[in-house]
């Protein structure tokens, strides 16, 4: 069975766990007193993006996967 290049696994809940990736280029950037943003390039030209931070500035912390480029487009974009 292959593994896709990035596994994010989740709760029950659907929220995010945990994100393994393997030989992957990391990003990982504060953008807010409470925000950070984290990209993830992977060796087949897909860009995965995903953001975390409190909702409210106070409250538990919330991550999230927004967006994926897949090699294919991101080779168009070049």
């Amino acid at each position: 069975m292959t593994m896709p290049p990035v596994e994010i696994r989740r709760n029950d809940d659907g929220s995010i766990d945990e994100i393994v990736a393997k030989g992957a280029d990391l990003h990982i950037e504060q953008m807010s007193n409470d925000g950070w943003y984290m990209g993830l390039q992977m060796p087949d030209g897909s860009y995965w993006q995903f953001w975390f931070g409190a909702k409210n500035g106070r409250s538990h912390v919330e991550f999230r996967h927004t967006e994926t480029t897949y090699a294919e487009i991101a080779g168009d974009r070049k």
